[in-house]
C-alpha cells in the first residue's frame, strides 16, 4: 500500500463497507475506525443511510449529477488532488509486477505518435506509428490510414508530473459510467479519470486530454447485472457526502475496490476485452481522438515484465470511406460493411425521442471496420461519404421502411442521409463536434455544444478547468442519473444470488463475449459510448 494512504485506509474501509452493505452484507472484522472519533461517527452515519435501503424498493438518495455522475476540478478540486497521474501509472505498473518507472511508461506511450526515424526510443520494444505501412509507405492501423507522425510525439520527451510545467497532465474529472454496464452483467460499467495538459488553459493550440476508462469486472457474473448493485449504490451515496468524504471514498473505489470488487486502477481493466485509454489530441492538425490498450510483455534486454501502451482502433468509428463508392474495390471490407450496416439501422432509429438510445451496438463485428483515429473534419462525416452512393442509399431506404412503420413514423421522416448522420453521432468526432445541433430526422436532434469557438468548454465535454459541456450537463448526465436510480430501485427488490459454482465458467463466457470484435451486448443506458 502506498504510504500516503496508510493513515486514511481505516476510514476508506469503513466507507466502502457502508456503501456496499445492502447487497453484500455487513463487513466483518473489528471496528476499522475505533481510534478516530470523527471518522467513526461519519462511517456510522453512512452505514445507517445504507441500512435504509434494505426496504424494497430501496430509498435512493437525491442524486446530484456533479457528485454521483461526474466529479470535477471545478466543483471538487480537493478530490481531484488525490489522483495524480504518476500514482495512477505506478498502480498500473505494480498490478502486473513490473519495475518500470511511470515516466518511462508515459514517454514510451507518446513515442507511439512518432515515426521510427524521429522516435525518442529506438530499442526493440519501442512502438511507432509507422510500424505497419501499405505498399506506398503510408502508416496503417487495422488496414486503414493512420496519421503519422503527430505533434503529440513531442510528449515522449516531456515531464507530465511537474505541476509548474506546460506539459503537466492534471486530473480534471472522475466519471461514473455505470450506464455502460451490459444488461447481461458481463461487467459493471466503466469508471474514468480525465487528465488535461496544463498548457491548454491558455493556449488553444497546445491542448491534450487523456481518459482512463477502466472496465470494472463483475465478481459474480452468474448473478447477472444484479451483482453490480453495490457499485450503483456507492455512486448514488456520494451525493450525500462532503467533499472530504467523497475524496476518501473515491480513492478507495479506484485504488482498492469495494468489498468483493477489484479496484478500477489495475492493468487488467484496460486490456483487450475490457476497458481502454482514449486521447483527445489538439497539439496538431487535424484534431484527432485515438484509443489505446494496455498489454503485458517482457523487456527485450533483461526479460523482465513490462507494461505496454498500444494504439488500437477507435470503437464505434467505422472508416468513413466505407460509406462511399470510392473505397478500394480490392478490399472486401467495403461490400461487407455496406451489407452489415443495414443490420445496425434498427439501433440507430430507436423508439421515442431520446438521443441517448441511438446506438451502433448492433453493427456486426464492428472492430473489423473501425479506424485507428477519429478525425474532427469532414473526412469523418459519414453523410459526406454516403453522398453519391446511390445503390447504398437505396439499400438503406429499403431497410428503413419497415423500421419507420414499426415506430409509427411516416415514410421519409428519417432518410438514408439522416441514418448516416446518426452513425456519425456515435463516433468520437461526431459526439464532440461534427454532430453538434444536427437534425437527425424523425424525433431526434443531437444536442448542440457551445457555438462560441473560444468558449472554455467548446469541443470537449470536460475542459482544463473541469467545466462540462452543454450536452453533458443537459442531455447525457441526467439520462445516466435516471439509469442509476432506476437500477437501484429495481434490483434492490430482487432475491440475493449466493451461488458461485458457475462463477469461473460464466466469467470465461463473459470474457469471450466481450472481445472487441464481437457484437456488443445492449447496455443499461442504451448507448455504448456517449
Amino acid at each position: 500500500m502506498h504510504l500516503r494512504y496508510v493513515s486514511k485506509f481505516p476510514f476508506i474501509a469503513a466507507v466502502m463497507c457502508a456503501a456496499a452493505s445492502v447487497s453484500l452484507g455487513a463487513c466483518g472484522g473489528t471496528d476499522p475506525v475505533g481510534d478516530d472519533v470523527v471518522a467513526a461517527g461519519e462511517a456510522q452515519e453512512l452505514t445507517g443511510e445504507s441500512a435504509e435501503a434494505l426496504t424494497c424498493p430501496a430509498s435512493v438518495p437525491l442524486i446530484d449529477i456533479r457528485k454521483s455522475l461526474i466529479v470535477t476540478k471545478e466543483t471538487d478540486p480537493n478530490v481531484l488532488l488525490e489522483f495524480p497521474l504518476s500514482f495512477v501509472l505506478q498502480r498500473l505498473i505494480d498490478s502486473v509486477g513490473s519495475d518500470q518507472a511511470p515516466l518511462e511508461l508515459y514517454q514510451r506511450w507518446w513515442d507511439t505518435q512518432n515515426d521510427a526515424q524521429n522516435a525518442v526510443f529506438q530499442d526493440a520494444d519501442a512502438i511507432h506509428c509507422d510500424d505497419v505501412t501499405d505498399s506506398n509507405g503510408v502508416a496503417q492501423l487495422n488496414g486503414f490510414p493512420y496519421t503519422c507522425p503527430r505533434a503529440e510525439g513531442a510528449l515522449a520527451s516531456s515531464d507530465p508530473f511537474n505541476p509548474a510545467g506546460d506539459d503537466f497532465m492534471e486530473p480534471v474529472a472522475l466519471v461514473n459510467r455505470f450506464d455502460l454496464a451490459p444488461e447481461d452483467g458481463s461487467h459493471c460499467g466503466e469508471y474514468r479519470i480525465i487528465y488535461a495538459k496544463k498548457s491548454g488553459e491558455t493556449n488553444i493550440f497546445d491542448r491534450n486530454f487523456i481518459i482512463f476508462e477502466g472496465q470494472l469486472p463483475n465478481p459474480n457474473p452468474e448473478c447477472g447485472v444484479a451483482a453490480c448493485l453495490p457499485v450503483a449504490e456507492f455512486w448514488a451515496n456520494l451525493s450525500t457526502l462532503t467533499e472530504t468524504q467523497r475524496a476518501t471514498a473515491l480513492e478507495g473505489f479506484y485504488f482498492f475496490g469495494l468489498p468483493g470488487f477489484a479496484p478500477v486502477i489495475q492493468a487488467s481493466n484496460f486490456m483487450v476485452g475490457t476497458g481502454q485509454i482514449r486521447t483527445n489530441q489538439f497539439m496538431g492538425f487535424p484534431w484527432v481522438l485515438r484509443e489505446f490498450k494496455l498489454d503485458v510483455g517482457t523487456d527485450s534486454v533483461d526479460s523482465s515484465t513490462r507494461l505496454f501502451v498500444e494504439p488500437v482502433t477507435v470503437k464505434d468509428n467505422p472508416f468513413a470511406p466505407l460509406f462511399s463508392t470510392t473505397f478500394d474495390p480490392n478490399d472486401p471490407r467495403g461490400g461487407v460493411f455496406q451489407s452489415s450496416f443495414l443490420d445496425a439501422i434498427d439501433g440507430l432509429v430507436p423508439l421515442g425521442d431520446e438521443e441517448n438510445d441511438i446506438s451502433l451496438g448492433t453493427l456486426p463485428n464492428p472492430d473489423f471496420f473501425n479506424s485507428g483515429e477519429s478525425k474532427v473534419d469532414t473526412s469523418n462525416d459519414y453523410k459526406e461519404h454516403l453522398t453519391g452512393n446511390t445503390a447504398f442509399i437505396l439499400d438503406i431506404e429499403g431497410a428503413l421502411a419497415p423500421i419507420l412503420q414499426a415506430r409509427s413514423l411516416p415514410p421519409g421522416m428519417v432518410t438514408a442521409e439522416n441514418v448516416a448522420d446518426r452513425a456519425t453521432t456515435q463516433s468520437c468526432a461526431g459526439c464532440h463536434q461534427l454532430s453538434s445541433g444536427d437534425n437527425l430526422g424523425g424525433l431526434h436532434v443531437w444536442p448542440a455544444n457551445s457555438t462560441q469557438s473560444n468558449a472554455p468548454n467548446a469541443f470537449v465535454h470536460v475542459d482544463e478547468l473541469g467545466q462540462i459541456s452543454a450536452p453533458l450537463q443537459w442531455k447525457f448526465l441526467p439520462h445516466r442519473a435516471q439509469v442509476l436510480e432506476s437500477f437501484i430501485e429495481e434490483k434492490s427488490c430482487e432475491a440475493a444470488c449466493s451461488s458461485t459454482a458457475e462463477s469461473a465458467v460464466a466469467a470465461d463466457a463473459s470474457a469471450d463475449a466481450l472481445l472487441d470484435g464481437a457484437e456488443q451486448v445492449p447496455t443499461l443506458g442504451g448507448a455504448t459510448t456517449h
